[in-house]
């Protein structure tokens, strides 16, 4: 896969703190309604918490570790996928219709 241009790069260096808060800021919002509702099964909410970690780490991973030019878009495409990129901050990219297709 070929590098995205200069400026989708500078587009996804630009947004990437802002969706990276957009993400954590979901998975603390499950974290939430997991643990509002322990009482009285505090074992099966901190599993259920330890799970949902778990699981999220992977996601963010998959979405933000070792972002450079060369996986862009496969990484524009994992933010995609998990909901964390709106259409409006996608319409920002000038990513051809090839590699749009995936997202």
């Amino acid at each position: 896969m070929s590098s995205v241009t200069e400026k989708d790069w500078k587009v996804i260096i630009g947004l990437k703190a802002s969706l990276l808060s957009s993400a954590c800021e979901a998975i603390f919002q499950r974290i939430e309604q997991i643990s509002s509702t322990r009482k009285g099964r505090e074992h099966e909410s901190y599993l259920a918490l330890w799970k949902l970690i778990n699981k999220e780490d992977d996601v963010i991973a998959e979405m933000f570790n070792d972002l450079k030019r060369s996986n862009a878009v496969l990484k524009v495409a994992a933010l995609k996928r998990h909901g964390v990129l709106t259409d409006d901050q996608l319409a920002l990219f000038s990513l051809g219709p090839v590699d749009l297709c995936c997202l």
